[in-house]
């Protein structure tokens, strides 16, 4: 019967290769074991530390290259650091190679690596026997770390530990921000910025990358330190646009950001609303759409499509509705947002019938209803009204009323919907048209003819659009008598 072969659970069969790679590495810290250890700074504590620690390790060499007999074991100097004795260990691998490997597994990933000894750290294992790779290199050193409070910092070429007081590299500072693709400084910008204490750096993350970011940004400049307090280095803000009018933002909003635990987007988006809410508890109003802080003037020219909406949007914010704050900015969510504290307020004191009209979501309907007659007729009344006028003059006179009170779209439908066959009627709508700029895509309704007149009347009719009321009848008056109709307009 074949002798079957068992293999401890959480162990592996390691490659020919990888083999090969363990015990060359191995070899290279038989040869250097200063290559486990981090740069100091001499007559530092870090330094004295360390100092005993590389003896400690050529002691653990010197032990296994000549091993103590049955009488120097008991006798001799032993080995008692904890990092000496797992790299004494791991250099028996050269003798039995490593054909079984062990697999940890962290949050960071997996690792292998060849257990060793009785009571032997695994940690320290693995950090001897992957000394040249950034993550796992550095747990070697964690309890010294725990147990000193030192920081160290893990370079493509080694580690270098500052004992008690950070002191962050200047090269994995430039590393952190040019993994993010960010510019370093911006102290007058606006994002979330990150500042090294100890250099005396600074960087800020922009919105436009944060917004949406799933990433945690902070834990770039964390990457590569290892420290038993991580944050101690760094300072953590955020400016926002809304950072003018609330100016603190509490320390505790930043701790999960820290510890890694959300994004900047998280954190980002937390801020915004943490502020939204202060500036609702402020006396004084603000308008903040689209995450944009604007004055009353320029909510009213955004929102604000025709004279209409804008004289809706005028008297909205001439009520006590306090501050205003939308995301989703258009005319209909604003005057939803405003009925309770204005709508219905306007609406009850135009015409209080109409409230009950009113189903949740048709607010900006009722108030264009009401206000569209009494807009137009302001807008309006100082102008001559006729008793009576022919079909062409008509349709220019009604066109035009429209477009003085801001409604240039209903006064070109008013041209299209127009069922005439008159050529004069056409020829007005065409000059109408070439005015409003909207003759693309409808000049095969027109002959060339009516089309040659339209183009005629162009300028009288873009005069009568720009009058004054003093002007107007004078300037219809001129039209008529150029198409043919007299130059007598009988007014009301």
């Amino acid at each position: 019967m074949k002798k079957r072969r068992t293999r401890l659970r959480g162990t592996k069969t390691a490659a020919k290769s990888e083999q090969k790679k363990l015990i060359s590495r191995i070899n290279e810290l038989k040869e250097n074991p200063k290559l486990l250890l981090p740069k100091t700074t001499p007559g530092t504590q870090a330094d004295d530390l360390y100092s005993r620690v590389l003896k400690e390790l050529e002691l653990a060499k010197d032990r296994y290259e000549n091993p103590p007999g049955f009488f120097s074991k008991i006798v001799g100097t032993k080995v008692k650091d904890p990092l000496a004795k797992a790299y004494g260990a791991s250099l028996t691998i050269l003798d039995s190679g490593a054909p079984i490997m062990a697999i940890a597994r962290f949050p960071h990933g997996e690792v292998n690596y060849v257990m060793r000894g009785y009571g032997i750290s695994k940690e320290k294992l693995i950090g001897i026997q992957n000394h040249h790779h950034r993550l796992w290199s550095r747990f070697a050193h964690l309890d010294y770390v725990k147990k000193y409070k030192f920081f160290i910092y893990v370079l493509e070429n080694g580690l270098v530990c500052t004992g008690n007081s950070p002191k962050y590299p200047q090269v994995l500072w430039d590393e952190a921000c040019n993994n993010l693709k960010i510019k370093k400084g911006g102290d007058e910008l606006l994002g979330i910025k990150i500042k090294c204490k100890s250099l005396g750096n600074l960087a800020t993350l922009p919105p436009r990358k944060v917004s949406k970011s799933k990433d945690n940004s902070y834990s770039y400049f964390l990457r590569h330190q290892i420290a038993f307090e991580q944050d101690l280095d760094f300072e953590v803000s955020a400016s926002t646009f809304l950072s003018e009018i609330i100016k603190e933002i509490p320390d505790e909003l930043f701790n999960d950001y820290r510890k890694g635990i959300v994004s900047d987007s998280d954190l980002w988006n937390s801020i915004i609303n943490y502020q939204k809410e202060k500036v609702k508890s402020l006396d004084d109003n603000y308008f903040i759409i689209s995450n944009n802080v604007l004055t009353a003037k320029e909510l009213i020219g955004k929102i604000s499509s025709n004279k209409i909406d804008q004289a809706i949007v005028e008297d909205i914010l001439g009520e006590d509705i306090g501050s205003i704050i939308l995301d989703n900015f258009t005319l209909s969510n604003f005057t939803e947002y405003t009925w309770g504290s204005a709508g219905s307020h306007i609406v009850s004191r135009i015409n209080s019938g109409k409230l009950d009209d009113y189903n949740g979501e048709n607010s900006l309907e009722l108030l264009r209803e009401l206000y569209n007659n009494i807009v137009k007729e302001s807008l309006t009344s100082d102008y001559p009204r006729f008793r009576s006028l022919s079909e062409p003059l008509k349709l220019l006179d009604d066109t035009v009323r429209m477009l003085k009170s801001g409604v240039k779209n209903d006064a070109i439908k008013l041209i299209e919907t127009s069922s005439s066959n008159n050529n004069m009627t056409k020829s007005v709508s065409w000059a109408i048209l070439i005015c409003l700029n909207a003759t693309s895509s409808r000049a095969w309704k027109y002959s060339k003819e009516e089309q040659s007149l339209g183009k005629t009347l162009k300028s009288s009719v873009q005069e009568l659009i720009d009058s004054p009321p003093s002007d107007y009848l004078g300037i219809l008056e001129d039209i008529s008598a150029r198409i043919g109709l007299g130059n007598k307009l009988e007014v009301i």
